[in-house]
Order: structure tokens, then sequence, then C-alpha cells
């Protein structure tokens, strides 16, 4: 197994989703129940929303690698 199909089985997985949605859901907890003056919080919590995004997305690249490969290879 390449990475490409690592990245594949992993996005497919439910408990890879179910884990991503959670830790964003905590995320987006800390925003919404957050008081006024807690604008650390708040920006803590936004970057690790960013983080989670850049994870899935690093990911997602890795499985679409395969793809553009074989698309670079026709074109040359």
């Amino acid at each position: 197994m390449d990475k490409s199909q690592w990245a594949i089985n992993l996005l497919r997985d439910d408990y890879f989703k179910e884990m991503m949605e959670n830790l964003r859901g905590i995320e987006l907890s800390k925003i919404t129940m957050s008081d006024y003056p807690e604008i650390d919080v708040r920006e803590v919590a936004y970057m690790r929303l960013r983080v989670l995004d850049s994870i899935e997305e690093h990911i997602e690249g890795m499985a679409s690698q395969k793809t553009i490969d074989e698309k670079r290879i026709k074109v040359f």
C-alpha cells in the first residue's frame, strides 16, 4: 500500500471522520461558549480549527497525488 492509498483509506474511515468531527466540535464549542473578554480562548480555538483543516487538506492532497502523477505523465 502506498501513501496515496493509505490516505484514501483514512479519509473513508468512519472512525477518522468521527474523530475529526468531534475535535472540530470541541473547538467550536469553546468559541461559542466563551465569554466576551475571553479573546485568547477564541483565538486558540480558531487556530486549532485551522490546524485540523490543514491536516485534512494534506491527507486529501496525498490521496490525490497518484491521480495527479498519472495525469502529469500523460501530458509529457
